[in-house]
C-alpha cells in the first residue's frame, strides 16, 4: 500500500505537533504549520521537491521570526533583563513545614512544606535542626530552602 503525499504531509504534521505538546517548547510547533503549507502546496503541484522547499522555508522562518518575537515579548520594556515571572516556589516563602531529614551544618536536610518535599538548610549555619522539628522558610537559594525552628 502506498501512501500519498497528501496523509505523508498530515502525518509529518500530527508528528509534530505530538512533539511539540510533549516538550511545551515552542519548537515544534513551526514544522507543523511548515508541513501544513506544504500540505496545502501539494493540492497546487505534484512537485515534491517544491513541497519540501515550502516545508522548510517555511518552519525555520517561523521558528526564527516567531521565536524571537515571543523572546522579546517575555522581556522587560527596557530589554535589560527577563520580565519576572511568579512561580510557585514565590508562595513557599513564610509557610511551616517540618523537618524529614536532619539538617546539619555540614550538611542539607529534607523538609516537608504544603505537601511537597525539599532540600533545606538552616539559616543559623551553626545551628542543627533536628528530625520532626517544625520549621519556618525564609528564603530559597538555588534549589534549596533556608529554614529557621519554629
Amino acid at each position: 500500500m502506498v501512501l500519498s503525499i497528501k496523509v505523508i504531509w498530515v502525518l509529518v504534521a500530527i508528528a509534530f505537533a505530538i512533539a511539540e505538546a510533549a516538550t511545551l517548547s515552542l519548537t515544534m510547533i513551526w514544522f507543523t504549520i511548515g508541513a501544513l503549507c506544504a500540505l496545502g502546496v501539494s493540492y497546487i503541484t505534484e512537485s515534491l521537491t517544491i513541497q519540501i522547499a515550502v516545508f522548510a522555508i517555511i518552519s525555520f522562518l517561523l521558528l526564527f521570526i516567531a521565536t524571537k518575537k515571543l523572546i522579546k515579548m517575555d522581556r522587560d520594556k527596557s530589554n535589560t533583563h527577563w520580565a519576572s515571572v511568579d512561580t510557585n516556589t514565590d508562595a513557599i516563602i513564610g509557610k511551616k513545614g517540618f523537618v524529614l531529614k536532619e539538617i546539619t551544618p555540614e550538611e542539607a536536610g529534607i523538609v516537608k512544606v504544603k505537601g511537597e518535599e525539599w532540600s533545606a538548610i538552616s539559616c543559623d549555619s551553626d545551628s542543627t535542626i533536628e528530625k520532626g522539628t517544625e520549621i519556618i522558610v525564609k528564603s530559597i537559594e538555588g534549589v534549596k530552602l533556608v529554614v529557621c525552628k519554629k
